[in-house]
C-alpha cells in the first residue's frame, strides 16, 4: 500500500514539473513580439527609393534637420521614424555615397527579435560595391536607429589598415621631431636671455651729464677815485692865496688845466 503511495505521489510531482515547464513555454511564447514582416521590409523600402530618386542636395538638407524639424516633418507626413533615426539615415548614406555609386537591387532580407526590439537587415546592390542597410524597430514597429554599412574586400581592408597605420606612425614621427627641434631650441636661449638683458642694461644706465662750463667772469678794472671837484677847487685857492699873499676875495677859479711847465714845483 505504501509502495503504491509513493507511485501516485512521483507520478503527480512529475506531471505537475510537465505542467510548470508546459506553462513557462507558453508564456515565453507570448512574451515574444509579433511584428508585420511586410511592413517591416516596406520601410526599408521606402529609405531605399528616397535615396536613389531624391538630388544630393535634398539627401543632404534631410541630414541636416534638427530634431524638431525633423519630428514636425515626420508627423506631418506619418512616417515610422524617430527624428534621430531619421536624419542619421540620410546623413549615413550622404557620407557612403561616393563609395556605393548608383542603387541596383535589392537581393534579400532578414529579421531577428532581441528583447522588446526587432531588426531588419536588407541586403542591397549598388553599382560599386554591395552594402548591409539594418533597421532596429521598437515593439511599436516605429524605426529607432538606421545603419547603412558598405561592405569592402580584404585588400580594401588591409589597405585601409596600413594607411591607417602609416598615418598614425607618421604623425607620431613628426611630433617627436617637432619635441626634437624645441629641446634643441633651448640651448640658445641662455645666449638670447643674455643679449636681452645686455640690452637692457644698456638703456637702463644713466647717461653722465658734461660738467658745467663756467663762463668767464670779466674783472672788472680798478674803479679810479674820483676826486671831489669842490674840494679841488677849494685847496687850489688856498695855495694861490699862500703863494700870492693874497685874499681869495680877489679872484674866482673858474677852471683847472695841467699847466705845461709847472712854475710851483720850484717854489
Amino acid at each position: 500500500m505504501k509502495h503504491n503511495l509513493r507511485r501516485i505521489l512521483a507520478v503527480l510531482v512529475i506531471a505537475v514539473s510537465m505542467m510548470g515547464l508546459t506553462a513557462c513555454g507558453g508564456a515565453r511564447q507570448q512574451e515574444k513580439l509579433s511584428y508585420d514582416e511586410a511592413y517591416l521590409q516596406s520601410v526599408a523600402d521606402f529609405l531605399v527609393s528616397s535615396w536613389d530618386g531624391l538630388s544630393a542636395a535634398d539627401i543632404a538638407a534631410y541630414g541636416s534637420l534638427d530634431a524638431e524639424d525633423a519630428q514636425e516633418m515626420l508627423d506631418m507626413y506619418q512616417l515610422p521614424f524617430t527624428a534621430e533615426a531619421f536624419t542619421t539615415a540620410f546623413s549615413g548614406y550622404e557620407g557612403s555615397v561616393e563609395e556605393l555609386g548608383a542603387y541596383v537591387s535589392t537581393d534579400g532580407y532578414e529579421v531577428s527579435v532581441d528583447g522588446d526590439e526587432i531588426t531588419l537587415v536588407a541586403h542591397l546592390t549598388y553599382e560599386q560595391r554591395k552594402a548591409d542597410l539594418s533597421i532596429v524597430f521598437n515593439s511599436k514597429e516605429v524605426a529607432q536607429s538606421v545603419t547603412l554599412a558598405p561592405e569592402y574586400t580584404t585588400s580594401e581592408i588591409l589597405t585601409k589598415a596600413v594607411m591607417n597605420t602609416i598615418l598614425g606612425m607618421g604623425t607620431v614621427f613628426i611630433v617627436l621631431i617637432f619635441i626634437s627641434l624645441v629641446i634643441y631650441c633651448f640651448n640658445f636661449i641662455p645666449a638670447i636671455q643674455k643679449k636681452f638683458s645686455r640690452k637692457k642694461e644698456e638703456i637702463a644706465a644713466p647717461v653722465q651729464a658734461p660738467a658745467p662750463v663756467k663762463a668767464a667772469v670779466e674783472t672788472p678794472a680798478p674803479a679810479v677815485p674820483e676826486t671831489d671837484e669842490t674840494e679841488l677847487v677849494a685847496a687850489i685857492t688856498a695855495a694861490i692865496c699862500a703863494y700870492t699873499g693874497s685874499s681869495a676875495d680877489g679872484f674866482v677859479v673858474r677852471s683847472i688845466r695841467r699847466a705845461e711847465s709847472a712854475t710851483w714845483k720850484k717854489a
